[in-house]
């Protein structure tokens, strides 16, 4: 099955994808009857391919859809590099393995303790820390124990501030957690 492809398979989620297609493929057995489309996915029986799309997405799509957050005192840029962390869709080095591509190390290069995962670079890291901690106190707030988008706005939501004010101090944390990532890929490249 290898030899049919365009390229050769790399590590990582494809050789294991790649692994279970196998498996799964082992079992079929194929006859000698002339091909027909038959869905399973309706009752009719008839192919679709909006019901296959459905199912597709069913399976693949989060279940969980997080509220898109967007502070108009932050650049575009920020508030689209805050969305995608919150997707963990940013090219960290666990997620770049994750899709196949080698790296030298997943260890994180500011303090080359943890993995290089989002909430990690943002929350866990020692760098990291001590900024949201002087935030915090500039803020006059009691830092949580925060180390993932979920629980720091669980957090955030419980602050009993102005909406003018709690947009500014949103935005704060956007800009310097955009500036943390900047810092790691100044580190990197």
């Amino acid at each position: 099955m290898e030899s049919s492809f365009h390229r050769n398979v790399r590590g990582g989620i494809e050789q294991h994808t790649l692994k279970e297609l196998t498996s799964m493929l082992e079992t079929v057995s194929l006859s000698n009857s002339s091909d027909r489309w038959i869905c399973d996915l309706t009752s009719d029986g008839v192919f679709r391919v909006k019901e296959v799309r459905n199912c597709i997405d069913d399976i693949f799509l989060p279940s969980q859809v997080i509220d898109t957050r967007w502070v108009r005192f932050v650049p575009i840029k920020v508030n689209m590099f805050i969305w995608r962390a919150r997707q963990d869709c940013l090219p960290t080095r666990v997620n770049l393995v994750r899709r196949g591509i080698n790296v030298d190390s997943c260890v994180c290069p500011i303090c080359s303790t943890g993995e290089d995962e989002i909430n990690h670079i943002l929350f866990r890291c020692d760098l990291a820390q001590q900024v949201l901690r002087r935030i915090c106190r500039w803020w006059e707030l009691d830092p949580s124990d925060w180390n993932t988008f979920q629980k720091w706005y669980a957090w955030f939501s419980s602050i009993r501030f102005s909406s003018k004010s709690k947009s500014l101090l949103e935005g704060t944390f956007f800009v310097v957690w955009w500036n943390i990532w900047r810092i790691r890929n100044r580190i990197i490249f």
